[in-house]
């Protein structure tokens, strides 16, 4: 109504409104096409847990175990494989269709992505991504189709809870106590952060070192995720600065501050809450 109205106009006048970062509609169709392609892949997922649970219900042993890779000569030897009944062997093989119409779009889907990435829009980008031990071309542009304008994020702690990685906190008075992560904000890309980590503590020493001292005090689980907001911080220091990823290097060759100057201080007791 008009006291609404008013009251949003001498706010907006004040500066006391904060504005809304929105996708253009080539931003929302690019991210629209990254994310079917996610959303297929979990389908395959199920899938194939749906295979594997019907092997595992009538005691069938899968051929080379559970962690072979679904090749096509193993979906060929799925589709071999003695069934005690005739319509069994149909369920089965209604699900090996699925999976293999679910690989066809993928590969489609992974063709156009590839070809977007290497657009004037997002080649510079997706190069300097890349550099990171663990982040490919299709990880790159998830993270460039979710995140937007990096510049939007004043700091490395404002970023890390857009992603829902920051530690949630229940203090009272002198007593400070923080739990598990918020998990508020961006989900896709809080995954495809800690998928990403897994992979980067393969390579890089510093991140090992950092992920098997946070795993000693609080768990693999919540070190990784700690691994992850730091990845977080460093991928924003990459895209702001335009400077690629050097592996080993203390705080990717220098000491993190924000955009206004100030050193970050999620330090210890964040990376131990997570």
């Amino acid at each position: 109504d008009r006291r609404d109205s008013l009251k949003l106009a001498r706010l907006l006048q004040a500066g006391m409104l904060r504005a809304v970062f929105v996708l253009t509609e080539e931003q929302r169709i690019h991210r629209d096409l990254v994310r079917t392609r996610r959303q297929l892949v979990r389908q395959r997922a199920s899938v194939m847990m749906q295979v594997k649970m019907k092997l595992l219900f009538y005691s069938l042993r899968a051929p080379g175990g559970v962690r072979e890779r679904w090749s096509q000569r193993y979906v060929a030897t799925l589709r071999a494989m003695p069934y005690p009944h005739p319509v069994l062997r149909i369920a089965v093989e209604a699900l090996l269709n699925d999976f293999e119409q679910l690989g066809v779009q993928i590969s489609a889907l992974n063709r156009e992505i590839l070809a977007l990435a290497r657009t004037e829009t997002y080649q510079e980008r997706v190069k300097l991504l890349t550099t990171v031990p663990g982040i490919a071309v299709l990880s790159a542009m998830e993270i460039l189709t979710e995140l937007g304008d990096v510049a939007r994020f004043r700091s490395n702690e404002e970023f890390a809870s857009y992603l829902g990685l920051t530690p949630s906190e229940y203090s009272s008075g002198e007593r400070i106590r923080q739990g598990h992560i918020t998990h508020c904000g961006n989900a896709r890309l809080r995954a495809t952060l800690v998928e990403c980590s897994w992979s980067l503590i393969r390579v890089d020493r510093r991140m090992k070192t950092r992920y098997e001292h946070l795993k000693c005090l609080r768990g693999g689980k919540r070190a990784i995720v700690a691994v992850a907001r730091k990845l977080a911080g460093q991928l924003r220091h990459i895209l702001l600065h335009r400077e690629p990823y050097i592996v080993g290097a203390r705080a990717n060759g220098r000491a993190r501050s924000d955009s206004h100057g100030r050193r970050g201080k999620a330090g210890t007791s964040a990376e131990v809450a997570a």
